[in-house]
């Protein structure tokens, strides 16, 4: 773990940066989900303005969250970004985590970020795909890249997608596809698995409003 030093450190780092490009900071993967860094979590302005209510924080240190989060809209995985880090047995977490925050009702809004938004949570976006949309590994990968280009998981983390895809679809509680309805989306193309993750928000809160952001 970092020591208190460096924490601080990189804390100083992130609030320079999030003064000065906070709002290119922050990348709308679905309606009301989004993928950001560090910088942007820490800045309290871009926050309001997105409109989180909830956030997943996969860092290898605990943040010091805003008041503006309560407790129970916040998720700490603590992970550091290697290959060799087991992220697999967090992805039920994360996963249901965010589809708790979404589901409550059409307001919520989620953001899940790491240090720069670009392997680790990426990587619990991805698997959020995966669970929700039939989407396989490389499949949500690629989808949340077109949302924001700079994503790119870790080798061991790719590996570990492939792996929650297979054994999700086999049985996890998260999981709302399964895997004969995954092999039988074969001609649906990534977009559509998409909106249909958004199709079944809607139904699940019981609206057909568009998302406020």
């Amino acid at each position: 773990m970092p020591s208190p030093s460096f924490i601080s450190t990189l804390t100083s780092i992130a609030q320079i940066k999030s003064a000065r490009s906070s709002a290119e900071c922050a990348s709308l993967i679905i309606p009301r989900l989004y993928l950001s860094d560090f910088s942007t979590v820490m800045n309290e302005d871009t926050m309001s303005n997105l409109g989180v209510t909830h956030v997943v924080s996969v860092l290898d240190w605990a943040p010091e969250f805003l008041a503006s989060i309560p407790t129970p809209h916040r998720l700490h995985i603590s992970l550091s970004d290697l290959p060799t880090s087991n992220i697999l047995p967090h992805l039920d977490t994360t996963t249901q985590f965010i589809k708790e925050a979404l589901e409550q009702n059409e307001t919520n809004i989620v953001l899940v970020h790491c240090f720069q938004g670009v392997s680790r949570s990426a990587t619990v976006v991805c698997a959020y795909l995966i669970a929700t949309a039939g989407m396989t590994a490389m499949e949500s990968i690629t989808f949340v890249q077109s949302k924001r280009k700079i994503v790119s998981p870790n080798n061991g983390f790719r590996k570990q997608l492939s792996l929650y895809a297979a054994g999700g679809a086999q049985g996890s509680a998260v999981f709302t596809v399964t895997m004969e309805e995954r092999s039988s989306r074969s001609a649906d193309d990534i977009d559509q698995a998409a909106e249909r993750v958004v199709q079944e928000t809607k139904v699940i809160i019981g609206t057909s409003s568009e998302s406020p952001l």
